[in-house]
């Protein structure tokens, strides 16, 4: 499956930085993480710090898959809006998947400290452009002030004056951060096979068998790698692996402007609307996205990049008319939904040595922190207190919110 296409920001800022071989060789571990990628590199340098002996595998170059591709605005905020949410789910479960997220926001401020990249603590703007949607906005804030998030309402001129934005109204949260995703795996990786972990690209799993003693992974290379258990850190490529309904494939398109100056500190924006943009800053480069169409309509190797950019930058032009908005660097990628907002972090089957941590939705990487700390608890208690937040089986996974919730 091809998950990019164009001229991903961080892969042109970075290049490839992280070179590895592939493997050669038969390995024995604790732990086997397939995936390279964010989700993957959180994983598995808390599994090296818990002492564990860890061996990742990737089919691509080091973190090439969807994380190159990322724009990276680190939310707690779900797909799924909290009061939409609090109607697929109790109340008390819907709650505490958002304050996980707040949590897990703070959390990878500390993870980035110890590695050595930045995280900018950032406000984030909620907001719409429609008056008709103001109400279902307040309400929404309503909800995160109920349950303890630190919120504030934001006006048309207050948006305007403080974030530069030209919209109706909107929600301003404290709980967010600015990261370089690509920046930050490296790191990870770095830390990890420091601590002794063996990092293998280029090297496709072809099967996974459970035996009684674990699991062993075949690779299309030949050498296997066996493991008392492995964790499937495959991002939105495992969609297609996953039974029917569980997730929905689109393609999202972005841009990195050229070099205009901060408006409103630098501070990240995510719209309230059934086809939403949202955007970010890297130093003075606005970082836009948005447009989202499904995936069975253009794939990241045939989407009109030309045209879906030149909408794009139209819609950013409109919001934040004050700047002089010029794209330098365009790319489309895929990425995977679910009905409730809410990733896969758990075994593939009961009792399976065969773990799943899939942060599907627009806030993969505050997901992947939570990962982090599941799949330490199931494999060293062999559960997890979260697991049925986020399990395969889940009844909300399978049911998809009405066409009125789309926005939210």
């Amino acid at each position: 499956m091809k998950l990019h296409s164009g001229s991903p920001y961080w892969l042109l800022k970075h290049g490839l930085v992280t070179v590895v071989p592939a493997l050669q060789q038969d390995e024995t571990c604790d732990v086997g993480v397939i995936g390279s990628g964010i989700v993957g590199a959180l994983i598995a340098s808390a599994l090296v710090d818990r002492g564990f002996d860890v061996v990742i595998l990737d089919r691509r170059d080091v973190a090439q898959g969807s994380t190159v591709a990322s724009t990276a605005l680190v939310q707690y905020e779900l797909d799924v809006s909290l009061t939409a949410l609090r109607g697929l789910v109790e109340r008390e479960r819907a709650d505490h998947a958002y304050a996980l997220g707040a949590g897990a926001v703070g959390e990878l401020a500390g993870i980035c400290r110890s590695v050595g990249c930045a995280a900018m603590p950032r406000l984030s703007v909620y907001f719409t452009r429609k008056r008709s949607d103001l109400d279902v906005l307040a309400a929404e804030m309503d909800a995160r002030r109920s349950m303890g998030l630190e919120v504030e309402w934001a006006g048309a001129s207050v948006l305007w004056e403080r974030f530069g934005l030209k919209a109706a109204g909107g929600i301003v949260s404290r709980a967010a951060a600015e990261i370089d995703p690509y920046a930050l795996t490296h790191a990870l990786w770095r830390h990890c096979r420091a601590r002794g972990a063996r990092l293998y690209d280029r090297t496709r799993v072809r099967a996974v068998e459970e035996t009684g003693a674990g699991v062993v992974l075949h690779t299309a290379r030949g050498p296997v790698v066996r493991a008392a258990y492995v964790v499937h850190a495959t991002g939105y490529e495992a969609a297609l692996c996953l039974p029917p309904g569980l997730a929905r494939l689109n393609t999202t398109y972005a841009f990195a402007s050229e070099p205009v100056g901060l408006r409103g500190g630098g501070d990240m924006i995510w719209e309230y609307a059934p086809n939403y943009v949202y955007a970010r800053w890297d130093g003075g480069r606005l970082l836009a996205g948005g447009l989202d169409e499904p995936y069975g309509l253009t794939s990241p190797s045939e989407c009109g990049l030309e045209g879906k950019t030149a909408d794009l930058v139209r819609t950013m032009r409109e919001l934040m008319p004050a700047l002089e908005i010029e794209p330098a660097y365009a790319w489309c990628g895929s990425f995977a939904s679910t009905a409730d907002g809410l990733g896969f972090i758990c075994p593939a089957a009961p009792g399976s040595r065969r773990l799943i941590a899939l942060g599907f939705g627009g806030n993969g990487v505050t997901l992947g922190v939570i990962a982090r700390r599941m799949i330490v608890e199931l494999i060293v208690n062999g559960f997890s207190r979260d697991e049925d937040l986020f399990s395969l089986y889940r009844t909300s996974a399978a049911q998809w919110p009405r066409p009125a919730d789309a926005g939210s």
